[in-house]
Protein backbone atom coordinates (compact mmCIF):
# COMPACT_ATOMS: atom_id res chain seq x y z
CA UNK A 1 0.00 0.00 0.00
CA UNK A 2 1.10 3.76 -0.84
CA UNK A 3 0.98 6.47 1.11
CA UNK A 4 -0.09 9.81 0.18
CA UNK A 5 -2.39 13.10 1.61
CA UNK A 6 -5.70 14.42 0.23
CA UNK A 7 -4.94 17.22 -2.52
CA UNK A 8 -8.78 17.38 -2.50
CA UNK A 9 -12.73 16.02 -2.33
CA UNK A 10 -15.84 17.21 -2.42
CA UNK A 11 -18.23 15.29 -0.60
CA UNK A 12 -21.19 16.89 -2.60
CA UNK A 13 -19.42 15.69 -5.72
CA UNK A 14 -18.46 12.55 -4.01
CA UNK A 15 -14.69 12.47 -5.67
CA UNK A 16 -11.37 13.70 -5.04
CA UNK A 17 -7.48 13.19 -5.88
CA UNK A 18 -4.56 12.36 -3.38
CA UNK A 19 -1.03 13.14 -3.98
CA UNK A 20 0.95 10.08 -3.17
CA UNK A 21 4.36 10.46 -1.33
CA UNK A 22 6.03 8.11 -3.44
CA UNK A 23 6.43 6.77 -7.27
CA UNK A 24 4.45 3.74 -7.76
CA UNK A 25 6.14 0.30 -9.32
CA UNK A 26 5.70 2.19 -12.45
CA UNK A 27 7.22 5.35 -11.50
CA UNK A 28 3.96 7.23 -11.77
CA UNK A 29 3.93 9.75 -9.86
CA UNK A 30 0.14 10.92 -10.56
CA UNK A 31 -2.56 12.44 -8.63
CA UNK A 32 -4.88 9.42 -7.91
CA UNK A 33 -8.55 9.86 -7.93
CA UNK A 34 -11.11 8.61 -5.12
CA UNK A 35 -14.50 8.24 -5.47
CA UNK A 36 -16.86 7.63 -2.41
CA UNK A 37 -17.49 4.05 -3.14
CA UNK A 38 -13.93 3.04 -2.16
CA UNK A 39 -14.59 5.98 1.01
CA UNK A 40 -17.69 3.71 1.84
CA UNK A 41 -16.39 0.51 1.13
CA UNK A 42 -13.86 1.30 4.16
CA UNK A 43 -16.09 3.04 6.54
CA UNK A 44 -14.63 6.35 6.69
CA UNK A 45 -17.88 9.05 6.27
CA UNK A 46 -15.42 11.77 4.57
CA UNK A 47 -12.15 13.24 4.14
CA UNK A 48 -10.43 16.67 4.11
CA UNK A 49 -7.42 18.18 3.00
CA UNK A 50 -3.85 17.08 4.17
CA UNK A 51 -5.73 14.09 5.80
CA UNK A 52 -2.61 11.47 5.38
CA UNK A 53 -3.75 7.88 4.03
CA UNK A 54 -2.92 4.64 2.76
CA UNK A 55 -4.33 3.35 -0.52
CA UNK A 56 -4.39 0.79 -2.98
CA UNK A 57 -4.67 1.47 -6.71
CA UNK A 58 -5.48 0.25 -10.10
CA UNK A 59 -5.98 1.56 -13.61
CA UNK A 60 -9.39 2.35 -14.81
CA UNK A 61 -10.03 4.05 -18.07
CA UNK A 62 -6.25 4.93 -18.24
CA UNK A 63 -5.95 6.71 -14.87
CA UNK A 64 -4.75 5.62 -11.64
CA UNK A 65 -8.00 5.06 -9.23
CA UNK A 66 -7.80 4.58 -5.21
CA UNK A 67 -9.03 0.84 -4.37
CA UNK A 68 -8.52 0.02 -0.86
CA UNK A 69 -7.94 3.47 1.66
CA UNK A 70 -6.81 3.37 5.27
CA UNK A 71 -7.53 6.85 7.22
CA UNK A 72 -4.10 6.74 9.18
CA UNK A 73 -4.01 10.79 10.24
CA UNK A 74 -6.51 13.61 9.80
CA UNK A 75 -5.78 16.77 9.90
CA UNK A 76 -7.50 18.35 12.59
CA UNK A 77 -7.41 21.83 11.61
CA UNK A 78 -8.89 21.31 7.84
CA UNK A 79 -11.31 18.86 10.07
CA UNK A 80 -12.02 22.22 12.47
CA UNK A 81 -12.85 24.44 9.27
CA UNK A 82 -15.23 22.25 7.40
CA UNK A 83 -17.23 21.85 10.38
CA UNK A 84 -16.98 26.30 10.87
CA UNK A 85 -18.01 26.49 7.43
CA UNK A 86 -20.67 23.48 7.35
CA UNK A 87 -22.55 25.62 10.68
CA UNK A 88 -22.30 28.58 9.08
CA UNK A 89 -24.25 27.16 6.05
CA UNK A 90 -26.74 25.75 8.29
CA UNK A 91 -26.94 29.34 10.05
CA UNK A 92 -27.82 31.42 6.97
CA UNK A 93 -29.88 28.64 6.01
CA UNK A 94 -32.59 29.05 8.87
CA UNK A 95 -31.98 32.47 8.69
CA UNK A 96 -33.17 32.83 5.10
CA UNK A 97 -35.55 30.29 6.18
CA UNK A 98 -37.14 32.70 9.04
CA UNK A 99 -36.91 35.85 6.61
CA UNK A 100 -39.19 34.31 4.18
CA UNK A 101 -41.80 32.89 6.81
CA UNK A 102 -41.90 36.71 8.43
CA UNK A 103 -42.05 38.06 4.73
CA UNK A 104 -45.35 36.32 4.05
CA UNK A 105 -46.87 37.18 6.81
CA UNK A 106 -47.17 41.05 6.26
CA UNK A 107 -49.76 43.83 7.65
CA UNK A 108 -52.74 43.01 10.15
CA UNK A 109 -54.83 41.61 7.26
CA UNK A 110 -55.43 38.31 9.35
CA UNK A 111 -58.24 37.48 7.43
CA UNK A 112 -56.25 37.41 4.35
CA UNK A 113 -54.38 34.48 3.56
Amino acid sequence: MRQGKVKWYNGKKCFGFISPDTPNENGNTDDVFVHSSSLKAAGIRFLNENDIVEFEEEVRNDKLSATTIKLIQRDEEAARRFHERRAERRRAAEDRKSREEKSTRRGFAFWKK
